[in-house]
């Protein structure tokens, strides 16, 4: 058997990554549980081969830049052995006769190593993520496991797209993503002749803008492939980005209103964030707590697709008046005015129907949704999407995000 440290690096991570879809698939199914159950091995799986995945091309990148940095201890052994993998001409220090003297650094060992390389950044919430997927395996190798399942999925959560742009930045090129990014990147300008023949100048446009937004935001898809960011630095460059375009975005919110066109998108806070509709000349105000993209089929009509998923903002710690909030099907929402020049507050149960006083002119208007669930989709004017996006965005406005990015990877991509 013959097998490089890139390939046997790739392959085991999109083992683990294929691992991780199926214990999701079973996780956030209405399956029995007996067969619930079952996760667990996909679970374990995904964990095994994410790991063994991660250790390998972390030794394909030290190699690149010193072949002593990947054994534990630099001694006689090592040099004798390299020595006769030079004279011999052999592929590998353990095809030599020392090979059984030699010993390769662990897992947390190759971070440390990588961390001493001038060219190589880990950043402290990846490495802490390293560290609790390692102790992850290292329990399930050495015991019969009993693990919280949450924090296995709180570590899990993103991280593909964590490695993804970390081995993009240290090994390049030859890197294969873990999702299908490095192959639409691949076949762009393959895509784009296809496009050009079919005159769908939009769609061109708009997968290009689309690119541009997963570069600055290190969001790792690719086409026909469906991913929830919960990152909100990631989710503000993705959206700022896409805004900033030429793009006019439609959406239809989880209450029940068609908003027409999407004009603008800003972060207020550390995670509330407005949206502002031109057909109604307001702005909707949420909490943000993930995005969820859907890149359908490049050579087609279909319109990139982004799910908004909104969570609770605690009422108590609210600056409005919560006596003016309103309840439409579980959601709750407060109608309010600002003032233009002066920001005073007027909420909209002050104001009677039939007072011809109110200068509307002199006022912004805004919705603040207080209910999490999933808030909005918007789609590109100009492109197909699917109707039924709309339905479902208010049929199953409370379902959580992570469990629309299942269904839709399930059932929409079939």
């Amino acid at each position: 058997m013959k097998l490089n440290f890139l390939n046997s690096g790739i392959d085991s991570l999109k083992k683990g990554f294929e691992n991780l879809n199926k214990y999701e698939s079973i996780n956030y199914s209405n399956s029995s549980d007996k067969i619930k159950e079952k996760r667990f091995y996909y679970l374990k799986d995904a964990i095994l081969f994410i790991q063994h995945g991660i250790e390998i091309l972390f030794k394909s990148i030290i190699t690149q830049h010193s072949e002593y940095l990947i054994f534990s201890q630099i001694d006689s052994n090592v040099k004798k052995a390299l020595l006769q993998k030079k004279q011999r001409n052999l592929n590998s220090v353990f095809e030599s006769d020392l090979k059984n003297k030699i010993h390769t650094v662990t897992f947390l060992e190759s971070v440390e190593r990588l961390k001493i390389i001038p060219t190589v950044e880990i950043s402290k919430s990846l490495e802490n993520r390293l560290k609790e997927l390692e102790s992850y395996r290292n329990i399930i190798m050495h015991s019969e496991p009993y693990l919280n399942e949450s924090k296995i999925n709180k570590t899990l959560d993103g991280l593909s797209d964590d490695l993804d742009i970390f081995f993009i930045k240290n090994i390049g090129a030859k890197y294969k993503t873990i999702s299908g990014y490095s192959v639409l990147i691949k076949n762009m300008s393959k895509f784009k002749t296809l496009l050009e023949k079919k005159e769908l100048e939009l769609k061109t446009y708009s997968i290009d803008i689309i690119i541009k937004a997963l570069k600055h935001s290190n969001i790792s898809i690719g086409s026909n492939e469906v991913k929830r960011i919960s990152n909100l630095n990631s989710c503000t460059k993705f959206l700022t980005e896409i805004f900033a375009s030429d793009l006019v975005f439609g959406t239809d919110l989880y209450n029940g209103y068609c908003s027409g066109q999407v004009t603008k998108i800003k972060r207020k806070t550390e995670n509330i964030f407005e949206i502002f509709t031109a057909d109604n000349n307001a702005y909707f105000e949420f909490k943000l707590k993930s995005i969820i993209i859907h890149i359908p089929k490049i050579v087609s009509e279909e319109s990139p697709i982004i799910f908004i998923e909104s969570d609770n903002i605690n009422i108590k710690e609210n600056e409005l008046q919560k006596e003016f909030i309103e309840e439409y099907d579980e959601i709750k929402s407060i109608h309010y005015y600002k003032g233009i020049e002066n920001e005073e507050i007027v909420y909209s149960d002050e104001i009677d129907d039939d007072d011809d006083e109110f200068e509307y002119e002199d006022y912004d208007s805004y919705v603040r949704f207080f209910t999490k669930g999933i808030f909005c989709f918007l789609n590109i004017h100009g492109l197909e999407y699917n109707r039924n996006y709309a339905k479902l965005v208010e049929d199953l406005r409370a379902m959580n995000g992570k469990k629309l990015e299942v269904e839709l990877r399930d059932n929409i991509l079939e």
